[in-house]
């Protein structure tokens, strides 16, 4: 053995019905002699003998399924999901290990810990385990090219995964493979840092009829060649073909009388010639990469520092997010930006991938390519990885924070961010398109590698923002489109303004935050001092323009809706003023047109419009409807004021350009696609409060698993409310090891609140003094949260356990969803942990209630736009006795419940209903078991009922509906993307589903 620290290493065995061979596996690894490793099989519920095998082996494995899965893929996630080694991998039932395997991978990841696998040659073998020939006749070497191309030349059972690099891929198999998810793995691995070949035979993989590979035929083919298409963007490859040929080869060779015999001939010469091409990937005739040792070949993200230092890019720009005419002044914006980039750096490469049809951005340079997708956002990102992937993508510019990501490296992707106004307003946004935005906002915060935004202003608020987890916020400002440049004739002025003798134009949809109804007030009150004719025009979408001019019928309005380029110029030219009191502006594109064209500019004193007016304006609070009614007649009948500001708007536009940004964007591409190290772990101090009264049998147990915790940074404090038991001694007997408050409270939410208002932890929990925290708990929620920025609220899975500390069951916690939480708690409380920025959001927990206090916690964290995720770590055991409230208080907690559901999330789940009659009928009366056995379904009747008479009065209410619609509509996207594609593409046609699926 080497004098090394032996690492780890993880083994999992798929298996289903491979008895015969199962035990030559498990003997396999044995005979490693290796003292750290740790065997999974995960069995698929087989009817042989595999079973009996198990069960011989147990004492030398560290655990095992037998069920049901959805295919080998399926199991060996199950596997590795529970694998802990510092190396892992997977060896099917039928194929083993050879002598000497492990010291030999052990000591290719001494030489290399940062590889993202290790791989080796083996051995072919028949169905008896004996040797008909090696793997690979030539030197073992990495060829990504070779790889991408369709050349599978990686033995599986003789490559071993780093992994840390397994995580960054997503941590999983590509369930929806069935023969070539390894090779799919292979490649996701390389490209998060490069492979390790290794010169030496590691395992034996036996070859016989009814083997996944063996049985594919054309399925496993055309699998082969999809695979190859979704990482090279071809969708024929040399290595698919070859793999193609073969098939029909066999084939032929099988069923002679199907094709002639010139058939056959053609087929080998079409073979010979598809070898040829394969050469060219400079591979031997079985696919075989011609390197020498350990040399690693082809386009790789970690083989790219020359061409980045030559200071060319390849830059991906997401556009999903962009609607012409909806997405407002970002479009521009951005537009402005990258076209002058692509001029500035001719050589570095734009790929703009955005949803099918016309693109919203429109930039006609030679280095900017548009890449069409899809309208659902997981097949549109799904597709924009593999492009990147193939491309070899240096830098992502996001358009505009969103919910769904590409699996690519977050730590090179720049966020684009106009402005935080729902934040500020959050009153002009319904609850769940609050929740999304915070959601989309917070993981751009907290993820992303630099953020571009417009102002200093809009910089403020982010580095304010609790969720701004990089130091890299940089300034992108915009500057006045080119479209808007020229001089328009008057007889590009639309009619219904030319109508007016003099007008105001205010450019903007009729969204809360532009005002329209403060400025129709503020017109109405200034229209008998202004001149005869005088109107005020809009553009921009129509959508609620009804609603907006409610009361306002009267006045001289009209709305020209999307208006072209040329006649915005003629408005802007022609308008007495531009009126635009926004109470929320990132930066305010209009007042730039305003500027070239020489028109005053009436605007508000807030936010971003002082920083981009300057003096070139006249303002006022937007709030103050006299204000702006006086700006109105001033501007109107002031002598030499308009002349004034039209001389320093024409003067302020010349301050703003495009090249200025465009450097600086290219700048933070070339900082974010330089190889950077990931950011620092932190260990930050996590905060826990203990309520307790009058549990003195438990606590000592609950306090003693916080403090044996493999993490230093940790603050506990026991809040007691005034116990008469024990409590008070076993406190006093921790020293000063603990922090303890014993005095009369309001209850047990009471001396949570008060306990956490006392404590500064960045990570907070509280343990009932009855619940135990398992070993390394806090260590495993400090790294996933460290692993997972954007994160707010994360949970494990606990099991229940009786008064003596036995386990008596699983606690059912579920992965996270907000339709799966209004349907039942499926996160356990001491195994919850949150960060103070959602806990300063949402505020304490509700003291009115008694024992549900929690479960409305949780759901007011999802509610409010909080990311909540679940880990399959076991991290808590909560006790169930005969005082604990989930016990005793079973009808306050239906009671409180309903409260709570309707309160957040707007409606009671059928499930509630069930549990709470079941309840009543069965459980709350002395004769509810007689019930039971008489009738035991009689509870789903009234539960149905009133189930449905809910829905019937959520209907009568327009707010409550649409919210609930919305809700709905993000349920259904996410379990079907093809129902949501129709329903996105419903909406798209329909004002009447835009304005309720925003």
């Amino acid at each position: 053995m080497s004098s090394k620290i032996l690492p780890k290493i993880s083994i999992v065995t798929p298996s289903l019905n491979q008895g015969r061979f199962l035990q030559d596996a498990i003997d396999s690894i044995a005979a490693q002699n290796w003292p750290n490793v740790e065997h999974f099989i995960i069995d698929g519920g087989s009817t042989d003998n595999t079973l009996d095998i198990i069960q011989r082996n147990k004492a030398s494995l560290a655990g095992y399924v037998s069920e049901a899965d959805k295919g080998a893929a399926d199991a060996i996630n199950k596997g590795l999901a529970r694998c802990t080694g510092d190396i892992v991998a997977w060896l099917n039932a039928d194929d083993f290990y050879l002598p000497g395997a492990f010291q030999i991978v052990a000591d290719a990841y001494h030489a290399s810990p940062n590889a993202s696998f290790w791989f080796g040659n083996g051995l072919r073998t028949d169905v008896n385990g004996k040797e008909t020939g090696i793997f690979n006749r030539t030197t073992v070497a990495y060829d990504h090219r070779a790889l991408i191309e369709g050349l599978d030349y990686i033995l599986q059972p003789s490559t071993f995964i780093n992994p840390v690099a397994l995580k960054a891929t997503g941590g999983d198999l590509d369930g929806g493979l069935r023969w070539s998810f390894d090779w799919d793995l292979w490649i996701r691995l390389a490209e998060i840092a490069e492979p390790y070949a290794i010169n030496a035979n590691l395992a034996a993989s036996r070859e016989w009829g009814e083997t996944l590979t063996a049985n594919g035929g054309f399925r496993r083919a055309e699998e082969l060649r999809l695979l190859a298409e979704r990482h090279s963007g071809d969708p024929m490859t040399p290595g698919a073909l070859c793999y193609w040929i073969d098939n029909m080869s066999s084939f032929l060779r099988s069923s002679p009388g199907v094709f002639s015999q010139h058939t056959e001939t053609a087929l080998q010469a079409f073979w010979r010639e598809a070898q040829k091409d394969m050469q060219q990937l400079d591979v031997d005739s079985a696919g075989n990469p011609l390197r020498t040792s350990g040399q690693c070949v082809g386009k790789l993200p970690w083989k790219k520092r020359d061409r980045i230092n030559s200071k060319n890019l390849d830059i991906a720009v997401d556009l999903f997010p962009l609607v012409a005419g909806v997405s407002g002044g970002i479009v521009p914006w951005v537009q402005g930006v990258l076209r002058e980039m692509a001029r500035l750096y001719p050589e570095d490469r734009l790929v703009m991938f955005h949803r099918p049809g016309t693109s919203a951005l429109l930039i006609e340079e030679p280095n900017v390519a548009f890449v069409a997708l899809d309208e659902h956002p997981t097949t549109f990102y799904a597709k924009m990885t593999r492009h990147c992937r193939s491309m070899g993508i240096d830098a992502i510019i996001r358009t505009y924070p969103q919910e769904q990501h590409p699996a690519l490296p977050v730590n090179r992707q720049i966020f684009v961010i106009p402005d935080m106004q729902h934040e500020f307003f959050p009153e002009f946004f319904s609850k769940p398109v609050l929740a999304a935005r915070r959601r989309a906002f917070g993981y751009a915060l907290s993820c992303g590698a630099a953020i571009a935004t417009m102002t200093s202003h809009a910089r403020k608020t982010m580095v304010s923002n609790g969720w701004l987890m990089t130091d890299d916020v940089f300034l992108m400002p915009a500057a006045l489109p080119e479209e808007l440049r020229d001089t328009p004739p008057q007889t590009d002025l639309p009619a219904a303004a030319a109508s007016f003798d003099c007008f105001f134009y205010m450019p903007a949809n009729l969204w809360a935050h532009k005002n329209h109804r403060r400025l129709f007030e503020a017109f109405k009150l200034a229209l008998p001092k202004l001149p005869p004719g005088t109107g005020l025009v809009l553009s921009g979408s129509p959508e609620d323009l009804d609603k907006a001019l409610k009361g306002f019928e009267s006045l001289p309005i009209v709305h020209l809706g999307f208006v072209p380029h040329r006649q915005v110029a003629a408005l802007f030219r022609h308008a007495t003023a531009l009126v635009y009191f926004s109470l929320f502006e990132g930066f305010g594109m209009p007042l730039l047109e305003a500027f070239h064209h020489g028109t005053p500019v009436l605007c508000s004193n807030t936010t971003a419009l002082p920083e981009v007016g300057g003096d070139a304006v006249l303002s006022c609070d937007p709030t103050d409807v006299p204000a702006m009614a006086n700006l109105l007649v001033r501007i109107t009948m002031e002598e030499g004021l308009r002349q004034s500001l039209s001389e320093k708007a024409k003067l302020r536009v010349e301050t703003y350009n495009w090249s200025s940004p465009a450097h600086e964007l290219r700048a933070a591409l070339a900082r974010v696609s330089a190889s950077r190290p990931n950011r620092p772990k932190k260990e930050p101090l996590v905060s826990i409060v203990m309520p307790t009264r009058n549990q003195g049998r438990f606590i000592r147990a609950s306090i003693d698993s916080v403090l044996s915790q493999d993490y230093a940074n940790i603050e506990l404090l026991v809040m007691d409310g005034a116990s008469t038991d024990n409590t008070v001694e076993i406190l006093k007997s921790y020293g000063d090891r603990i922090r303890w408050i014993s005095e009369r409270d309001k209850g047990q939410t009471d001396a949570i609140n008060r306990g956490m208002g006392l404590l500064s932890g960045e990570v907070l929990a509280y343990l009932n003094s009855d619940d135990i925290l398992l070993p390394d708990t806090i260590k495993k929620v400090v790294g996933y949260f460290n692993d997972h920025p954007e994160c707010d609220l994360v949970y494990g899975d606990a099991d229940y356990i009786d008064v003596d500390g036995k386990i008596t069951g699983p606690y059912a916690t579920a992965d996270y969803s907000l339709d799966r939480l209004m349907s039942d708690c499926c996160i356990c409380q001491p195994a919850a942990f949150w960060r103070r920025r959602i806990a300063e959001r949402v505020g304490p927990f509700d003291a009115s209630l008694q024992t549900a206090m929690d479960y409305e916690y949780w759901l007011r964290i999802a509610t409010s736009g909080g990311v909540i995720y679940h880990t399959i770590d076991k991290l808590a055991q909560s006790r169930l006795h005969e005082d604990a409230k989930t016990l005793a208080m079973r009808g306050k907690i239906f009671e409180e419940i309903f409260e709570i559901c309707r309160k957040h999330g707007g409606y009671v789940s059928l499930n509630y209903f069930l549990g709470r009659w079941s309840y009543r009928l069965y459980e709350s009366w002395w004769g509810g078991s007689r019930l039971r056995a008489i009738a035991p379904h009689t509870y789903k009747l009234p539960a149905t009922v009133l189930f449905t008479s809910q829905l019937f009065r959520i209907g009568s209410n327009r707010r409550q509906a649409m919210e609930l619609l919305r809700t709905a509509f993000d349920t259904i996207d996410r379990r079907s993307p093809y129902l949501g594609r129709l329903i996105r593409k419903a909406r798209a046609s329909s004002s009447f589903l835009r304005g309720r699926l925003r």
